[in-house]
């Protein structure tokens, strides 16, 4: 029984009380015309005997620059008797904007005829997914209502925006023995050459040196080239709630799965094996793997990853860094806030090489502090903070890329890679 209906009743029911305290006939003939709407809206109203409907959902993505439009589509059929006054709506889901279309729409179905609900909201990253479609099914009058929550399941995964990079020369303390684009620091088969040996039995002939074999007529030399292998890879992303920041409808964590999801990828399209740990709530991880079927993993963890407040997660101190095979190269993606600094000696200690991307968090959300005397004073102590955190990680021999989310990730990262390289000699 709807509101309305509990009105009329509450109505009907004062002036008969009224007409029996007061003698007043007039009173309780005032009632019958209430009592009749309400007995018609109380015949006419659906029953479950009558009412048969069935909802089908369907979605469709559509990228967007960096946005993604979801088009929601729900038709609702019907296969029982006519319904005079039909409500359909479906929940909207938290963190998008609507930019088309509405959640909620009315419709009065005969028996055989369906209904639409559209409509398309745009996120940047994000896992929706859809069980139920509410519908409430009542009289003409609307007095009588019967709510209903019918089956129409879906799903769909928006993971990060992947931009493209051209890859990085890597140069890793270690390869292994598969065959890619990483020089392995040993003679084999490659394009780079390598060094001169002694002949062996079954090397190939073109790989003679014929100008060193002519100097020593009784010696055969052969051209040794440097081995390309692949590399070992993990990232970590903090998915902290006390490292993202708000600005307006973006959040500064946005970034950061952006740029993992475009270093995944490009590591990936090199052949190199690569794994992934979400430090957040829940931690989410991802032991090594190639390819595309690593990469839609990656994808997909990333989609449904949104950073939480969690007090046991609060610091890296628990960050299981053993998951990582030995001497692979690291790289870690954090804003990173106060004591942080202390994952990289653990890093060091266990032979990782090590690469720290860190979006700044004052420069993004510089736009929105106050431009007073006292917000200026505040922006220089964590800035002042921040360089200290940052000092304590480069004096470990670990690179930092100090980044401001404006610019573009991909050259900072490259020129961080050869410094890598430089630094793991020493």
């Amino acid at each position: 029984m709807s509101s309305r209906a509990l009105t009329l009743v509450a109505l009907i029911f004062a002036l008969l009380l009224g007409a029996l305290l007061l003698h007043q006939g007039d009173l309780a003939w005032m009632a019958l015309p209430f009592l009749a709407y309400l007995g018609v809206g109380i015949l006419q109203a659906p029953t479950a005997g009558k009412v048969r409907l069935l909802a089908t959902r369907t979605v469709e993505t559509h990228r967007e620059q960096e946005k993604m439009s979801v088009a929601v589509n729900v038709t609702l059929s019907n296969e029982g008797a006519a319904l005079e006054r039909l409500s359909m709506f479906d929940d909207p889901r938290p963190g998008v904007r609507l930019v088309d279309g509405r959640f909620r729409q009315s419709a009065a179905l005969r028996p055989g005829e369906a209904a639409e609900l559209h409509y398309t909201f745009q996120t940047e990253r994000g896992s929706f997914a859809w069980e139920t479609f509410q519908v409430t099914a009542s009289d003409p009058f609307g007095l009588i209502e019967m709510r209903l929550s019918l089956p129409a399941p879906a799903e769909v995964q928006v993971p990060p925006e992947l931009r493209k990079i051209r890859p990085f020369p890597l140069r890793t303390q270690r390869t292994l023995t598969s065959a890619g684009s990483i020089p392995a620091r040993r003679g084999g088969s490659g394009t780079d050459f390598w060094g001169i040996r002694e002949y062996h039995p079954g090397d190939p002939l073109r790989r003679l040196d014929w100008r060193l074999t002519a100097r020593h007529p009784r010696k055969f030399f052969t051209k040794e080239f440097e081995q390309e292998a692949i590399a070992d890879i993990g990232l970590i992303l903090d998915a902290r709630e006390r490292t993202n920041v708000q600005q307006g409808g973006d959040n500064l964590f946005e970034h950061s799965a952006r740029a993992a999801a475009s270093l995944a990828e490009v590591f990936l399209r090199q052949g190199n094996r690569v794994s992934l740990l979400i430090w957040g709530d829940p931690v989410v991880s991802l032991f090594p793997g190639y390819g595309k079927v690593q990469l839609n993993r990656i994808l997909q963890a990333l989609a449904q990853v949104a950073p939480r407040s969690n007090d046991s997660l609060s610091t890296f101190h628990f960050v299981p860094v053993r998951m990582f095979s030995s001497n692979s190269l690291i790289l870690v993606i954090s804003p990173l806030a106060a004591n942080d600094w202390q994952l990289f000696p653990r890093l060091r200690a266990y032979g990782y090489q090590v690469l720290l991307v860190s979006p700044d968090p004052l420069d993004y959300a510089r736009s929105s502090l106050p431009n007073d005397q006292l917000g200026r004073l505040a922006g220089r102590l964590v800035r002042l903070e921040r360089q200290l955190e940052i000092s304590k990680i480069r004096q470990l021999w670990v690179p930092v890329i100090d980044w401001s989310v404006s610019q573009p990730l991909a050259p900072l990262v490259r020129q961080a890679l050869i410094q890598t390289h430089i630094q793991s000699k020493r």
